[in-house]
């Protein structure tokens, strides 16, 4: 903590004192508005810590995945199981405690359900990116407990354009030999307006400094490698849509298909796994405004549809052959639609709504985690299809107590059903979420907020009745079916400086969870079939570590879903200093750090796999046509490790990552164009990511530069 927070206060101390030194060229920032809030809420006003990531900040962060992109935005992390398969973290959590969400709606995957599965959004084409921490995801659910990714691509227009275009997007990686591509154009009329878009991406397996492999069954080393195996992909994407503009509103509808064929790094590399992943996504969206209610000011209606499946395969060597081998496919259709009616009643305006979400969810083939086993040491039976449905009623009210106070409260209630195709019972639930906030102006440029929050959520299925290998983690799973829900009690502070020379952020949270649920260790092995070993280990009993199988296979760990009470805490600080401006250039200097804490309550322990603290400086030059700059992140030492008896997470050592980049704008006629060069871990720092299961197998990539254009016709 300390080491983390004296850096950034001496550093925010300075740029303040030079502010103070010098006011007579002051900012004032255009405030954001929040889209994935109801109320359209400016970030300046909000009582809950929200990240924009949009414009130039944007397009030099894409990476090969939505996560990756956020990377660098303080709170958020990635599961980086590889290239490709890479979730976001936010505040230390992930899987089915954060959500992510394409333009309000689910990406309708099972990202959340395995490290191995990707999710089906792209950043290339991306407009815009928000993430919601703690309380502020309360509309979304029992399963953004964590927090929310929203990402926004304009698929359907809001707004007439202005005359037809048309963008373009290319670049190459030396990281992975990686070329992408991309196209809109748009066009329309003053009613109507319609875009039509594409992607594609193709990259080799990516390079890394050199780097060593422990095999976990019996402790030999492997290496030096220089390329992590099978982390190569193609992906690929069509989409249209278009919406006709009412007096009061619009009205649309889009429609995207995504693929995405991907290698697993790791020990699935020695027989080329590769996942192949499919998912048609429709849309229908409209706002109206109403101007002639005493109350009532808008309806908005959000709808999404999504068929997603994606298959399982690998080389498997039986009798002397190799062959090509599909272990298991996963499908899920769904269908989400919420319709929210905002309204104004003297001083308080708010919204109340309904929303639902509709799956059916199926693990087909012989690999499955809810498979259960026909071994009388199986815990749970076989599920082989669950269809659920989540209906909620929610409402949102802010008043303004004052002109420089404002409060804000939510509710939300969630019915939770799911229908099994299997022996077990079907489940009924219900959750209930509350949380309350204010916002006050110390002055013309400071804001402080702070917020309480109530959340509910029923563990998944799969933290209920796995039972089964999940080789993507190499454990043998095991769930809890007397599992509880969980609930968590947050506290959180923000002070905003959004006006000067000197803008940013800092926030602190605190939340308690009881009946958290994760994964520990039950010191004891099992094979793929779910058999203990055939002899007794040094201890004398069945299930030890040591233990053989009399079919040869190999011993998985087993690892139960237990539910413990639990704590998060951590700070979030971000500065921007506008440091020199004069009529031709301007100098822009940077800091961020971010650092999170989670304990295990009920055993004293830390929990694991949560994100390394972190600090970040940086500088920008701004010129009329040329911008340049570099932005250096440490990733301080994570030994605060989670221990389980004789068990016990790996430590990983801190790291320093130096990226750059460069843009120069180029003017062809009426279009705009830009070419740039982006630079990564310049150094060539050997580095891994704390919070990635693979992270032996799958280190942070080495030096790589990015060449690339994009032009605007």
């Amino acid at each position: 903590m300390k080491i983390l927070s004296v850096p950034i206060l001496l550093a925010s101390s300075f740029a303040f004192a030079q502010e103070n030194s010098n006011k007579d060229a002051v900012r004032v920032l255009d405030a954001l508005t929040v889209e994935s809030s109801p109320l359209g809420t400016k970030t300046t006003d909000v009582t809950q810590a929200w990240s924009v990531l949009s414009g130039d900040e944007l397009q030099r962060s894409k990476g090969l995945t939505i996560a990756e992109t956020l990377s660098n935005v303080p709170g958020v992390s990635q599961t980086q199981f590889g290239p490709t398969a890479n979730r976001p973290i936010i505040r230390g959590m992930d899987k089915f405690r954060v959500r992510v969400l394409q333009n309000g709606t689910d990406s309708f995957d099972v990202s959340a359900q395995s490290e191995d599965h990707a999710v089906p959004i792209d950043p290339l084409m991306v407009d815009r990116i928000e993430i919601l921490r703690g309380s502020s995801a309360l509309l979304h659910g029992g399963s953004a407990i964590g927090g929310v990714v929203n990402v926004i691509d304009r698929s359907i227009p809001t707004s007439p354009y202005d005359s037809p275009g048309a963008s373009l997007r290319s670049s190459y990686n030396s990281v992975n030999d990686g070329w992408n591509y991309g196209a809109m154009a748009f066009g329309g009329s003053d009613k109507l307006s319609f875009q039509i878009n594409g992607f594609k991406r193709d990259y080799n397996d990516y390079d890394a400094p050199t780097f060593y492999t422990e095999d976990h069954h019996d402790g030999s080393v492997e290496g030096p490698f220089n390329k992590v195996k099978n982390s190569h992909g193609v992906s690929s994407s069509v989409g249209l849509g278009g919406s006709y503009l009412l007096d009061s509103g619009f009205a649309g509808f889009s429609f995207s298909k995504y693929q995405n064929d991907y290698g697993v790094p790791g020990e699935h590399a020695e027989s080329d796994t590769l996942i192949e992943m499919e998912s048609d996504r429709f849309e229908f969206r409209t706002e109206i405004e109403i101007n002639d209610s005493d109350w009532l000011t808008g309806v908005e209606l959000n709808i999404g549809y999504g068929d997603y499946k994606h298959s399982e395969s690998g080389f498997e060597e039986e009798n002397g052959t190799r062959d090509w081998h599909t272990h298991s496919t996963y499908l899920r259709e769904g269908f989400e639609g919420r319709i929210a009616f905002n309204h104004e009643i003297g001083d308080l305006r708010g919204v109340f709504g309904l929303h639902g979400i509709f799956d059916e969810f199926k693990i087909q083939g012989e690999e499955s985690i809810l498979g259960g086993l026909s071994k009388p040491t199986a815990n749970n039976p076989p599920i082989s299809s669950e269809d659920s449905s989540k209906i909620a009623l929610f409402l949102i009210e802010e008043y303004d107590l004052n002109e420089d106070t404002t409060l804000n409260a939510g509710i939300r209630w969630e019915n939770i059903e799911r229908d099994y195709e299997s022996t077990i019972s079907d489940r009924e639930d219900t959750t209930f979420s509350a949380s309350g906030g204010v916002s006050h102006d110390l002055s013309e440029i400071w804001n402080i907020s702070g917020n309480l929050s109530y959340s509910e959520r029923t563990p998944d299925t799969a933290e209920l009745y796995s039972d089964g290998a999940h080789h993507a983690t190499e454990s043998f799973e095991i769930g809890n079916p007397n599992l509880d829900t969980e609930s968590a009690v947050g506290v959180e502070v923000i002070i905003r400086k959004t006006v000067g020379k000197v803008t940013g952020q800092f926030s602190a949270f605190h939340t308690k969870y009881n009946d958290y649920v994760f994964l520990e260790d039950a010191e004891q092995v099992r094979d793929g079939e779910g058999n203990l070993g055939d002899q007794p280990g040094p201890n004398g009993t069945l299930g030890d570590e040591d233990d053989t199988f009399a079919s040869g296979a190999e011993g998985l760990p087993v690892k139960n879903y237990e539910a413990v009470k639990a704590e998060f805490q951590g700070i979030e600080v971000e500065v921007d200093w506008l440091a020199m401006e004069s009529p031709s250039w301007n100098l822009m200097l940077s800091a961020y750090g971010d650092m999170v804490r989670g304990k295990n309550k009920t055993e004293s322990t830390n929990l694991a796999r949560i994100p390394a603290a972190r600090l970040g400086i940086g500088f920008e030059v701004q010129q009329e046509k040329l911008d340049f700059g570099m932005k250096l992140t440490r990733s301080l030492k994570q030994d605060r490790v989670a221990a389980h008896g004789d068990h016990s997470e790996e430590p990983t050592a801190a790291y320093t990552v130096v990226n750059a980049f460069a843009s120069y704008d180029v003017d062809f006629g009426d279009s705009v164009g830009e070419f740039f060069i982006k630079g990564n871990n310049l150094t060539d720092e050997h580095a891994y990511n704390h919070s990635s299961v693979l992270k032996q197998y799958a280190p942070l990539p080495g030096r790589s530069v990015e060449l690339g254009l994009k032009f605007d016709f």
